[in-house]
């Protein structure tokens, strides 16, 4: 559980998650309550990423509005915090919502327990009647990313930063590596890809120093997958002259006009909309549910502050790519080992 520190010594941002947890005591049981009572589990990194966990808090949101459920979210401090808090959530919510592949057993263990409570769950497989989890395709993310980075590069050398060594990380960095590798068939010219791994998600000042050091070796575009951790990379590469970024899952295209290439997205957002919606209308569909570009579960922005950064031709490659994604054409590696052996789609007409 979420420890309770003196208060003299308590940072006034650490009440959050302890109120949010208490909180659901003082609430009225599901029976008799009129809104869904929705609560959210993050991990460490919590709200405020500007990726993976703002995205999903996004549907919560629209849920609020479109059919006033209610919401709270409880941020995890460790794995070991996610069975006991889970536990306490599901003891007076009608949904949990639970965010991030590390979640995937602490689920497995409680989700049985409370057969009556219905399960969310974003990144992982979980079985049971009671729970509706989602994958998304990131591989098709990151190719997009890494082909938009190879066609942009003019140092012929490309980052990226990831968090934690789970699979949807290596998907993303699999598709990259697959994008830049496609991108050198393109161009005629090779390019170095090189991958750093925070071995975090809620370490910005550790992204900040690997963007840095990236930074360092003449990379000009740098793609994050970091989750929290991907604070410090927005920093790194917003401070660096003529050096871009790539975000991933929520759009940051506005973040800084223009030196946002492109942001890759994951649409988390509508898949707990729309199962809180289910839910909402007695029609809750359990099950597991693995979404890409064809099921509108992954994509990339429009690029609309970056464009006449591209040459026209790069721009039609680039959308090539995603139509192809979009019916089905080839198949992006989800692991690194995949990498060596996949062999680039054609982009160019023919």
């Amino acid at each position: 559980m979420i420890g309770v520190q003196p208060a003299r010594k308590r940072a006034a941002g650490s009440l959050l998650p302890l109120l949010c947890l208490l909180a659901l005591f003082v609430l009225p049981s599901p029976a008799r309550a009129a809104a869904l009572r929705v609560v959210v589990l993050t991990d460490s990194a919590g709200l405020g990423d500007k990726g993976f966990n703002d995205v999903c808090w996004k549907g919560v949101q629209a849920a609020q509005k479109d059919f006033g459920a209610s919401a709270q979210f409880i941020q995890s401090r460790e794995q070991a915090d996610y069975v006991s808090n889970l536990t306490l959530a599901a003891q007076r919510a009608d949904v949990i919502v639970t965010l991030g592949y590390l979640y995937v057993d602490a689920v497995k263990q409680v989700a049985p327990r409370f057969p009556s409570i219905r399960f969310i769950h974003i990144e992982g497989e979980i079985p049971g009647e009671n729970v509706a989890c989602f994958d998304f395709k990131s591989e098709e993310g990151g190719f997009l990313a890494g082909l938009t980075a190879g066609l942009f590069t003019k140092s012929l050398k490309v980052g990226m930063v990831s968090g934690m060594n789970i699979p949807p990380v290596e998907a993303y960095v699999a598709g990259f590596r697959s994008g830049t590798k496609t991108a050198e068939k393109l161009r005629g010219k090779a390019m170095e890809t090189i991958v750093a791994s925070a071995g975090s998600f809620n370490d910005p000042v550790k992204g900040k120093s690997l963007a840095r050091a990236l930074i360092d070796k003449g990379t000009d575009v740098v793609f994050r997958a970091a989750g929290n951790t991907g604070i410090g990379v927005l920093e790194a590469v917003r401070n660096a002259k003529g050096v871009y970024l790539i975000a991933e899952d929520l759009d940051l295209d506005d973040e800084f006009p223009g030196k946002v290439l492109v942001s890759t997205l994951k649409r988390m957002d509508t898949a707990v909309y729309g199962a809180l919606k289910d839910i909402h209308n007695g029609s809750f569909k359990p099950g597991h549910r693995r979404l890409g570009l064809a099921e509108g579960g992954v994509g990339i922005t429009d690029m609309k502050h970056s464009r006449t950064l591209f040459d026209p031709g790069d721009l039609e490659r680039i959308q090539r790519a995603r139509t192809l994604l979009e019916q089905g054409k080839f198949t992006v590696p989800v692991r690194e080992s995949e990498v060596e052996g996949f062999q680039p789609p054609a982009l160019d007409p023919q």
